[in-house]
């Protein structure tokens, strides 16, 4: 991984020159996660923190519907805590500390592969590991 990648630059001087076009050019840098099987996608997932806002209705939200939509692809609001969060913005954490996932869906593609009615369901690591090859067909 690449010092800019560690720390949070990278592109961002692309980023600032963007912004500096215009208003009527706008772009949003994708952070979402790509997941795929065997060289095929089978799914959009837009991990936030859970003291992160979720605005399924922001226009940068919109455009990873209408793109997930273009390509018959489903797409997901994947907030994620971990069990030691105490409410402090951005705490550190590390791949051993326990993590839990809530999905929410953003198409009519999700939905099919998700079936709950609460979004008030956390899962479990090993649960959400469980429904990430399950949307594989696994």
């Amino acid at each position: 991984m690449s010092a800019h990648e560690r720390h949070g630059k990278r592109d961002g001087v692309l980023s600032a020159k963007h912004r500096t076009w215009g208003f009527n050019v706008p772009a949003v840098d994708l952070d979402f996660f790509l997941e795929y099987d065997n060289r095929k996608a089978v799914a959009l997932i837009e991990y936030r923190h859970y003291n992160g806002q979720v605005r399924t209705d922001a226009a940068n939200i919109l455009a990873q519907i209408d793109l997930a939509d273009r390509a018959g692809l489903p797409i997901f609001v994947v907030q994620y805590r971990y069990a030691n969060d105490d409410g402090t913005l951005w705490k550190e954490h590390t791949v051993d500390d326990q993590a839990f996932f809530r999905i929410i869906t953003l198409n009519a593609h999700a939905e099919q592969l998700w079936f709950t009615h609460n979004v008030d369901t956390w899962l479990t690591e090993a649960e959400f590991a469980a429904w990430l090859h399950k949307i594989r067909g696994r």
